[in-house]
């Protein structure tokens, strides 16, 4: 059995504009931080540290991260899971620096990584996997005996997710994507124990149609051209402030740690 983190939505079409959402938004800066704070508590001072990054795209993130961890190369064994071939060489280009060790990396999980890792990191993916309930067992049974699974995802008090509430109620059907309260279910479902924390963050930017579109291409890729844009553009009144769009959002972090 083998599972990617990724469903029917297509990335490499929509490229620039989820650039310019990280550009805009504060929500990385935000999501590294608090990340963080749940590492403290559980890296020991010393011996290496495996880590399986989920979902790690460009690697743009997971350098973010191990820059403010600062932990000694040589302590660190990192492996990657995309899908996408050219973000993956992209990351281990990109967080070689970090560890002094060889990166495995891979388009998919496959079974078999029992106990494997101390920290796995699933970064705002879990949105678009295709078993959501069987990919997160398969993640918990990869943490160590002492390991730690970090989650961020939106939620549906979330105002971009309200976007995409809009859009399939037009289209006269559900989210196809995953949101935190699925999550949260499927661990309720696995027995799993968790912490559920709301980060909250920022996104801003100059008020335009063509900024709009760049966030609601963003958000729903191919989805779009099935849909009207009127009222996906005038969605974002709400937030208008003196030419700009300011939006105050949050996403949830679900933590879980080995008994």
């Amino acid at each position: 059995m083998a599972t990617q983190p990724k469903t029917g939505k297509n990335f490499a079409p929509i490229a620039d504009d989820y650039a310019f959402f990280e550009r805009h938004a504060s929500e990385a800066q935000q999501d590294a931080r608090a990340y963080l704070e749940r590492l403290r508590e559980i890296a020991p001072p010393g011996g290496r540290i495996r880590m399986l990054d989920f979902g790690c795209g460009s690697g743009d993130f997971t350098a973010r991260l191990l820059r403010r961890a600062r932990w000694p190369p040589e302590r660190l064994r990192l492996t990657l899971v995309e899908p996408v071939e050219s973000a993956r060489h992209s990351a281990v280009a990109q967080l070689a620096r970090y560890t002094s060790t060889f990166i495995a990396d891979s388009a998919t999980m496959t079974a078999g990584s029992t106990e494997s890792f101390d920290i796995v990191l699933a970064n705002h993916v879990l949105y678009y996997v295709p078993d959501l309930r069987r990919d997160l067992a398969m993640l918990i049974d990869a943490l160590s005996p002492r390991g730690i699974l970090l989650c961020a995802i939106a939620g549906r008090n979330n105002a971009l997710i309200d976007l995409w509430l809009l859009a399939f109620r037009l289209l006269g059907t559900e989210i196809p994507y995953h949101t935190a309260e699925d999550v949260e279910a499927a661990l309720q479902d696995l027995g799993a124990k968790y912490d559920r924390d709301q980060i909250t963050y920022e996104l801003t930017f100059h008020d335009s149609e063509e900024n709009r579109l760049r966030m609601i291409r963003f958000l729903l890729a191919d989805q779009l051209a099935r849909l009207p844009l009127e009222p996906l553009l005038t969605s974002f009144d709400h937030y208008l402030r003196s030419g700009r769009i300011e939006i105050r959002t949050s996403c949830d972090h679900l933590t879980v740690r080995m008994p």
